[in-house]
């Protein structure tokens, strides 16, 4: 069973504080989410890793293009 992101977690993930804002970084880097009744986001950390492999994966240029500064994705194993 995976972990999910704590809020903690989300806002260093994202560099953002509210669900909007966090929700752009999300989408722009193709990670899934669930939208919570709440409004906040819900992930958990294997589809945070998902979607590094997929970039990984994918052309150089896209490899962490729009995470914030300072923040970088796991290399694959």
């Amino acid at each position: 069973m995976s972990t999910l992101v704590t809020k903690a977690e989300l806002v260093r993930l994202t560099g953002a504080n509210t669900p909007e804002a966090q929700k752009q970084v999300l989408d722009a880097n193709r990670i899934p989410y669930v939208r919570r009744r709440d409004g906040q986001l819900s992930l958990t950390w294997d589809m945070v890793n998902q979607a590094a492999l997929a970039r990984i994966n994918s052309t150089p240029a896209a490899n962490g293009a729009n995470l914030p500064p300072g923040f970088k994705l796991p290399e694959a194993s």
